[in-house]
C-alpha cells in the first residue's frame, strides 16, 4: 500500500495520515501528547573532509532545527592549528541557502542565494531523524510509502520538488538515500548516503547519537563527514 500526507501545521492527532513506517517511527521517538516545540537545537562533534584526498579537520558546532518549517542554521568551529580556528555557516532560510566561511573573523568565502536552496533542502530532509518533531508538524512536508522497510520525504523549494528516502530497520531510521546534484562536480546527479546510529534518549525525544554522510562516487565511497550528538535543547 502507498499512502501519502502533506498538510498545514499537523499535530500528533494526525499521526494516522502518515505511511506506517513513519508513523510508527514518530510514535517510538516523541514523548506521547507533546505539544510541538518552536525548534530542537543540537550540539555536535566531529570531524569533517572538506575536500577529497585532504585530510579530516575537527569541529564543534550547533544546529539549529525550525519544527514547523524547512529551515535551518549550522554554525561549526573547525580546529585549524592551535588558536586557529575557521567559522562555518550552513543555512537554509527560504528562500535562500547560505554557505558562509571565515577565517580568524575576516571572510574566506560567501555565497548566498536561491541557488544554494536546493542543497540546502536536502540537508533538513535528510536530518529529519534529528528533528523528529517536524514529522508530526511540518506541513511543508509531504510523505510517501515506498516499500515495506522504506518511506520517502519531499519539500518544495521554489518550482521544484526534491526528495530523500528514509530506510528503515525496525522502529529506527538507519539510513538518508538521495539523488541529488553534486557541485564539485558540476552539478552531476550523484548518490548521497547519511548513515545514522546509537539510537539514545536526548532532553525526551530519541535520536541517533551518531551519524555520517557520504558520496558515492565512481572512485568509490566519499564519506565526508561524520558527528556525534552531544547534547540536545528543545526550543519552544
Amino acid at each position: 500500500m502507498v499512502a501519502c500526507a502533506q498538510g498545514s501545521g499537523m499535530s500528533r492527532m494526525d499521526l494516522g495520515s502518515l505511511p506506517e513506517l513513519v508513523r510508527r517511527y514518530a510514535e517510538s521517538v516523541l514523548p506521547a501528547h507533546a505539544t510541538p516545540p518552536a525548534g530542537v537545537r543540537l550540539a555536535q562533534s566531529g570531524e569533517m573532509v572538506l575536500r577529497a584526498g585532504r585530510r579530516p579537520i575537527r569541529f564543534d558546532a550547533v544546529e539549529e532545527f525550525k519544527v514547523a518549517s524547512v529551515s535551518f542554521a549550522w554554525r561549526a568551529r573547525f580546529r585549524i592549528l592551535g588558536p586557529l580556528s575557521m567559522r562555518v555557516t550552513d543555512s537554509y532560510q527560504p528562500p535562500d541557502g547560505l554557505l558562509a566561511v571565515r577565517l580568524l573573523g575576516l571572510p574566506l568565502q560567501r555565497k548566498k542565494g536561491p541557488q544554494l536552496a536546493p542543497g540546502e533542502a536536502f540537508r533538513y530532509l535528510a536530518e529529519i531523524p534529528w528533528n523528529p518533531h517536524a514529522i508530526v508538524s511540518n506541513g511543508e512536508l509531504r510523505w510517501r510509502e515506498v516499500d515495506e522497510r522504506t518511506a520517502e520525504v519531499s519539500t518544495r523549494v521554489g518550482n521544484e520538488w526534491i526528495a530523500v528516502r528514509l530506510i528503515f530497520d525496525g522502529e529506527e531510521i538507519v539510513r538518508t538515500v538521495a539523488e541529488r546534484p553534486r557541485l564539485e562536480a558540476g552539478g552531476a546527479i550523484t548518490s548521497w548516503i547519511g548513515e545514522f546510529g546509537g539510537y539514545a534518549p536526548f532532553d525526551g525525544i530519541r535520536m541517533p547519537a551518531h551519524g555520517e554522510v557520504r558520496w558515492e562516487l565512481a572512485e568509490g565511497p566519499f564519506t565526508y563527514w561524520r558527528g556525534t550528538i552531544t547534547a540536545v535543547e528543545i526550543v519552544e
